[in-house]
């Protein structure tokens, strides 16, 4: 492995980051002890609505943050098109010239790039990357730093670790309930892409009349010893949305644990652990990381603050300190209001403030066995009673690099190919039999037949799974060369190095969300045909200059692939929409309420010089390849047929 991956012992001093939206996040992370912050600019970050800097701006906020010691790390982690690689480059360019130390990138195909037009600036595979294994991990030796997915758990993350890969681990705030990097559910509903940063955050819906995706709060706060002992270099914290009061509490938390285990005994700051419960808390969780089994909390998807007491008789039992001033979330049956406590009363007298195991009233109207949570308080503070002493960062001047990209050579296919997803062996016969080139049928399931037993005119291939520790990685491969398929979809990249040694085709599924000619001429070192991503529209599939690619054309969008069980086989929104849950391997995933259809447009992307497709609709795939033959063979089909499907992105892009 690179020098750039290793590390000569594990790190005993491991790197707080704090997220930055604005100014004062950014003076609230640096008063109270982040070593280095992550913010974004207006373009090509996955927080796109939180307020951002300018890149003006940006020369500003590095100055003030290495003034106090303080990194810096851009986040430049969406999906880019190719319309706009020139424009992101650029946009990095001057940010290098402004002085910031790294970048945070989710695009495995740029990072090469990155490493060799621009000195000296470290590259950060961001978690919507998903380099969830080490052989993923390998596949971008020259990264600086991995940010494992949150799904990970700690025994994997040491394997990272014991292999001298530099990683870093999400150790505060919010959960996503997809596995980051695999969720289509905003991008595909709501029109919203989560890989372009502006998720509308479907998952904190309701559904079933509860919130079954809803996730807790993630608190690892007394979980670093064992973090820092594994040597984890960075530990992040999450919520480049949220308030500046947040920043600094989640911040000064962290700051305060980490070092008392340094100094050789760790405390858990209890003042800002009880403070970090009002700030931000939906309920915390350690996680998948901890294997916590409390991972959902589906009755509300909200801050609900912490937890004072019950009303009983228009009194409460407070569990912690509440004083005149304090505002105060109360819950009933049907209802959740907010208040300002103006007026309190304990024993008959009027008083400021009570403390933990005191019965008062808080003037406030309520039924008996509403719960009452405290949400702000104005002894809360920004600033911390104490003052970090750091020494300032010292970069030499930087001067603006022009970024030399790989030339894009045009691949163009005569032949066109049906390829299908199938999900028993009798589909992935009837898929034959209509006039499928190639049918995937699972790697893991029982119904695989040996390849001297499959009599049908297409190729029989084998699909393989989106998510796989190292371990998976291995018995799958072994599996590979058990039932020798003749052809593979592959669905993680830690999959690639090994299947190119095969010497049969090899596709990308489009998991590894391929949305632009840089990714394919970077997959294409590992022989390998990309299905481009779904989210891509007409006028963004024109625009490839490599047609050695797949088009999704018909069948089931997944929508979100998961390491937490839903526990219900459907999901239904207030609309009425259901969306279907299903398990995979050793996770679920959630496919659209409506299947996906090419239908007439599959003519004009032919035309093109795109020349393979891909179905994947789970008990019909046989029909879906009869009516592609006749649209590929005519052109047309009855417009009636197009009811009840959606055309996706098709004919509007994604923002």
């Amino acid at each position: 492995m690179e020098a750039t991956m290793r590390t000569s012992q594990k790190h005993k001093h491991p790197e707080l980051l704090s997220p930055v939206g604005d100014w004062d996040c950014l003076q609230a992370a640096v008063l109270n002890g982040a070593d280095a912050v992550y913010l974004g600019v207006k373009d090509f970050n996955a927080r796109l609505y939180s307020r951002n800097f300018t890149l003006q701006e940006l020369a500003k906020v590095v100055s003030y943050a290495h003034t106090n010691g303080v990194k810096v790390y851009l986040t430049m982690n969406t999906l880019v098109k190719n319309h706009e690689v020139d424009a992101f480059f650029q946009v990095l360019s001057n940010a290098y010239v402004a002085g910031v130390d790294g970048v945070i990138i989710q695009h495995l195909s740029f990072l090469d790039i990155i490493k060799q037009n621009i000195p000296g600036l470290r590259v950060f595979i961001s978690t919507q990357g998903a380099v969830g294994n080490i052989a993923s991990a390998l596949v971008v030796k020259t990264a600086d730093r991995i940010i494992l997915p949150r799904e990970l758990p700690l025994v994997e993350i040491k394997k990272f670790i014991e292999a001298g890969i530099n990683t870093e681990v999400f150790v505060h705030g919010a959960l996503c309930f997809s596995y980051s990097g695999l969720c289509l559910f905003s991008s595909f509903v709501s029109s919203r892409s989560g890989n372009r940063g502006s998720c509308a955050q479907l998952c904190r819906q309701k559904y079933n009349g509860a919130y079954p995706l809803s996730t807790r709060e993630l608190c690892l706060v007394r979980r670093l010893p064992e973090l820092i002992d594994a040597g984890v270099q960075g530990f992040k914290i999450e919520g480049r949305m949220r308030s500046p009061l947040y920043v600094a509490v989640a911040t000064r938390l962290y700051r305060k644990a980490i070092d008392s285990h340094l100094q050789g005994k760790f405390t858990l700051p209890s003042q800002e652990m009880a403070e970090m419960e009002v700030v931000f808390n939906r309920e915390f969780t350690e996680g998948l990381v901890f294997n916590d089994s409390r991972l959902i909390s589906p009755e509300k998807p909200m801050n609900r603050g912490a937890f004072l007491g019950e009303i009983h008789h228009g009194e409460v039992l407070v569990q912690r300190h509440v004083a005149v001033g304090d505002g105060i979330g109360i819950w009933s049956k049907d209802d959740i209001t907010g208040n300002i406590i103006k007026t309190m009363v304990a024993n008959g007298r009027q008083v400021a403030s009570a403390a933990a195991g005191e019965s008062v009233n808080l003037g406030i109207s309520a039924e008996d066995g509403a719960r009452v949570y405290l949400t702000s308080s104005p002894r809360i503070k920004i600033k911390p009673d104490y003052e970090m002493k750091r020494f300032p960062i010292a970069l030499p001047p930087r001067n603006k690099v022009k970024v030399n990209l790989p030339p894009i050579e045009s691949h163009l296919l005569s032949e066109t190919s049906l390829l299908v997803k199938a999900y028993s062996g009798s589909e992935a016969v009837a898929s034959a039999r209509a006039g499928a080139d190639i049918v995937f049928l699972d790697i893991f399931s029982p119904e695989y037949p040996a390849s001297k037993n499959w009599h049908e005119s297409a190729t029989l291939g084998a699909f393989l799974p989106r998510i796989l520790n190292d371990a998976e990685i291995d018995s799958t491969l072994k599996l590979i060369k058990e039932k020798n398929p003749g052809a593979l979809l592959v669905g993680n990249p830690g999959l690639m190095p090994a299947c190119a040694r095969l010497n049969i085709p090899v596709y990308l599924d489009y998991s590894l969300n391929i949305f632009n000619d840089l990714d394919t001429w970077f997959f294409s070192k590992y022989l390998a045909v990309p299905v481009l991503s779904p989210e891509l529209s007409l006028l963004e599939l024109s625009r490839f200059r490599n047609k050695n690619v797949v088009v999704f054309c018909h069948g089931d969008i997944v929508l979100v692939n998961t390491m937490i069980d839903p526990g219900i086989p459907q999901l239904i929104d207030e609309k009425g929409s259901q969306f279907r849950v299903r398990k995979e391997h050793h996770y679920w995933q959630i496919l659209n309420s409506r299947p996906f259809g090419l239908f007439e447009a599959i003519d004009g992307l032919q035309a093109q010089g795109f020349t393979r497709f891909l179905i994947d609709w789970e008990g019909k795939a046989d029909r879906a390849v009869t009516l592609y033959r006749t649209l590929l063979q005519h052109g047309n089909i009855n417009r009636r047929a197009r009811k009840g499907y959606t055309s996706g992105h098709l004919y509007k892009p994604v923002t």
